[in-house]
């Protein structure tokens, strides 16, 4: 990915927390505590994505289960990283993008006219395939979104930057360079500093479109022993090509093929005894 790319994702995160602060009256809210939350956190029915006239996104069923790991596989241009990046509509800022169907965060419409995109946002965390800190302080990445919020003293900020980033496994390594800019840190450390910037804001989902793809293999199992941490406490939804990574680290696994959702299950189940032919030679390696 070239600096334009990696420049890009850094303007959407900046625009995603830069939006209005300000609360618009009539807008409809993801309730934080719903009484009667089904075991879904994020549903579609019939959900399709188009640029343009292209069916990027086909037609697609699919429940994730909250507090699970559901990793989505395919080959490239499979629409797997489309459909990841709708649910918190990141794909808003594509020219020429728009979906049909149902996507419900928590039963609410994700793409309801008048819903609050900023608190959407802030409820699904997005990391992205390369790491893509600020330019700015170890602390004051963590602390970006918190104080765009705001309504927090420095006392309470201190504590959520140092919660972030002991659950992104990274407080032992940089408590004493919190003031050094994060652009110093390794790959490896830049991507959970990234995670820990993500849980600073209390999401209840974690997007991860490919994140260990820039690292070394050392730095892919500390990501992979993370997100086994963090599972339970968040609904994760990983986009990987690495079937191994894949049947490591997830609970549920969705097949997507041209558009199309082809095959969901539990993983253990997917990998050993697929239903589909194409789900079976897409795992086998005989395409893809």
């Amino acid at each position: 990915m070239g600096q334009g790319a990696h420049e890009e994702q850094n303007e959407i995160m900046t625009q995603t927390y830069n939006e209005e602060k300000t609360k618009v009256e009539n807008s409809i809210k993801i309730p934080a505590e719903a009484p009667e939350r089904s075991d879904f956190a994020v549903a579609a029915r019939n959900f399709s994505v188009y640029y343009g006239k292209f069916h990027a996104v086909k037609n697609v069923d699919v429940e994730f289960e909250r507090g699970k790991v559901t990793a989505i596989i395919g080959p490239s241009g499979c629409g797997k990283s489309t459909f990841l990046r709708c649910i918190n509509r990141m794909n808003d800022l594509v020219d020429g993008c728009r979906t049909t169907g149902l996507l419900s965060l928590d039963g609410v419409d994700i793409y309801h006219k008048r819903l609050d995109v900023t608190e959407l946002r802030r409820r699904v965390g997005m990391v992205f395939q390369r790491p893509n800190p600020f330019p700015k302080s170890i602390y004051d990445n963590v602390a970006y979104g918190v104080r765009l919020k705001g309504g927090v003293s420095k006392s309470e900020l201190d504590g959520i930057v140092e919660t972030s980033l002991r659950r992104a496994a990274l407080w032992d390594e940089v408590k004493d360079r919190l003031r050094s800019n994060a652009l110093g840190m390794s790959g490896g450390q830049q991507q959970r500093l990234c995670i820990a910037r993500a849980l600073a804001v209390s999401p209840e989902v974690l997007l991860m479109d490919e994140p260990c793809s820039a690292l070394d293999p050392k730095s892919t199992a500390r990501i992979e022993d993370l997100i086994g941490e963090l599972s339970g406490d968040y609904t994760i939804a990983i986009v990987t090509h690495n079937m191994q990574q894949a049947a490591r680290v997830s609970d549920f696994t969705a097949f997507f093929y041209e558009g199309s959702l082809v095959e969901y299950g539990a993983t253990d189940r997917l990998f050993t005894n697929p239903k589909n032919k194409a789900t079976n030679d897409y795992i086998t390696g005989r395409f893809g």
